[in-house]
């Protein structure tokens, strides 16, 4: 197998001349052939010649005429395998090198023969301190050494496979498969040499497009690039672009759609929850705990022999956390001493009090799911704005707001799942308020078009809806009038 040293310091410009050799040896053997057809192979077309001895001589002459062109095929398909080898090798060397300075960049060293350590001489000498010596830095720089190691190591991988390919086609090439009925000969030239090149064409096409497709581009936020990667992987697991695009766009809409939603009822129900705290300051319940508070207080107050006795306390308890571990966000509220129940408990508190143990009983999977959900949107949205730069930013600052305030919104709701108190609600309400404001801005265009087509249905429809009435009202008329005159000309019927 290659090395990381190999794939540097070799010289891959062979390749390209050899390609140029061969192509060059196909037209000297193209004027072989030529010079054979018209000076040797004609004399059995001649009149000149007849019988069973010309008739032998025309299959054998013809049969080496087929051997001079098949050595044309394939002298021709070795230059295009060299040349396609050439463009694929340069090119993974290329991705490789960037990988190396993208480690550099992340604060790694890489030797000559490839080997990543972490670079501790860009840090000060308490920095380096703590690096070396503390537990959890330690952990994570080795953590981060070993991501980048098995990068390289995938970069290198991927040019052995395509210098195997290489051998491969070229041991292929260069085997005599029959050619048409003029192929006289075994272990000839190969006269289907071509296909060997087209496959090989079609294959490192393949490799070369997905290559380039998971390869992240400059001024492509992380949003972008995983919706594009999304969107070719559903292109060609169909083969319809315009599906990838459809769905696409439909998943990110939907997805658009729910945090939308979220803010809006965040912004009015939290609202209306925060006013009335500060008229009556009663604790707060984690959002989405409504319907387990409902059951755990039921299940508390259930009379032995109901229905509800016979529920499993153990699932409640998993569901929708646990009264009992709840306890260790006891603390001192306005002069009294408060134990709280698993919706209104502080999951910062619990885990100080109690460790992360009871912190996840007092959360149960619903709420815990929250929190891990809340946690994994932040954390990709910090992500995602760290691949902004600031060209990127003018070039489109709209979407970079609705970024932005989506991220500060996702930490918000996520610190009021896990504290439940004014301060996080009230930031989780200003995050909500604003990512709503950036949203409709960026998608001004789009809201402006849908109320005016409504306005033009609405008038449409009323229009209609006023022709519609006043044909009644004629009616009606002419029926009372009619009635009228029924009456006033028959007044005993």
């Amino acid at each position: 197998m290659l090395t990381y040293h190999d794939v540097m310091t070799a010289d891959f410009g062979g390749l390209s001349a050899a390609a140029e050799k061969w192509q060059e040896t196909a037209r000297e053997f193209a004027k072989v052939e030529k010079r054979y057809r018209d000076s040797v192979e004609k004399i059995t077309m001649e009149r000149a010649w007849l019988g069973e001895s010309a008739n032998a001589a025309r299959a054998n002459f013809a049969a080496t005429r087929y051997e001079y062109e098949a050595a044309q095929t394939q002298a021709k398909a070795t230059a295009t395998l060299l040349r396609n080898a050439h463009t694929e090798l340069t090119e993974l060397r290329k991705q490789l090198e960037s990988s190396r300075a993208d480690a550099v960049k992340a604060g790694m060293k890489v030797s000559e023969q490839g080997h990543v350590s972490y670079d501790y001489d860009r840090l000060s000498a308490q920095e380096r301190g703590t690096a070396m010596n503390h537990p959890g830095h330690a952990k994570e720089i080795q953590t981060a050494v070993q991501s980048w190691q098995d990068h390289l190591k995938e970069r290198v991988k991927a040019v052995d496979e395509a210098d195997k390919d290489l051998k491969k086609d070229l041991e292929a090439v260069v085997k005599d498969t029959g050619g048409d009925r003029r192929d006289a000969t075994a272990g000839g030239f190969n006269g289907d040499a071509a296909k060997v090149a087209a496959a090989d064409d079609q294959a490192r096409k393949v490799r070369t497009e997905l290559a380039s497709a998971i390869e992240m581009k400059d001024n492509e936020t992380l949003d972008d690039y995983l919706k594009r990667l999304q969107r070719e992987g559903i292109t060609r697991l169909t083969g319809s672009e315009q599906l990838g695009r459809v769905i696409t766009a439909y998943l990110a809409g939907t997805a658009k759609a729910g945090m939308v939603a979220q803010a809006l009822y965040t912004s009015g129900m939290w609202s209306f929850k925060l006013a009335k705290y500060l008229r009556r300051p009663d604790p707060m319940n984690a959002p989405g705990t409504m319907v387990g508070k409902f059951v755990n207080t039921r299940l508390a107050a259930a009379q032995p022999g109901s229905l509800l006795s016979k529920v499993p306390p153990g699932a409640a308890r998993f569901l929708y956390g646990s009264d009992l571990a709840a306890e260790f966000g006891a603390h001192m509220r306005r002069g009294d001493y408060f134990i709280p129940k698993a919706h209104q408990a502080n999951l910062a508190t619990v885990a100080k009090n109690g460790g992360l143990g009871q912190a996840a009983r007092a959360a149960g999977w619903v709420r815990g799911a929250g929190v891990v959900g809340g946690a994994a949107a932040t954390v990709y949205g910090v992500a995602n704005l760290a691949t902004y730069n600031t060209d990127m930013i003018k070039a489109n600052p709209d979407k970079f707001a609705t970024d932005l305030t989506s991220t500060a919104f996702s930490a918000s709701m996520t610190a009021l799942t896990v504290a439940p108190n004014p301060v996080t609600a009230g930031l989780a309400i200003g995050t909500g308020v604003a990512y709503l404001g950036a949203t409709a801005w960026e998608n001004r265009e789009a809201i402006g078009d849908a109320v005016g087509d409504a306005a033009e249905w609405t008038g449409k429809t009323a229009e209609k809806i006023g022709d519609g009435v006043s044909k009644g009202l004629d009616k009606v008329g002419d029926g009372i009038a009619s009635g009228a005159k029924k009456i006033f000309n028959n007044p005993f019927d």
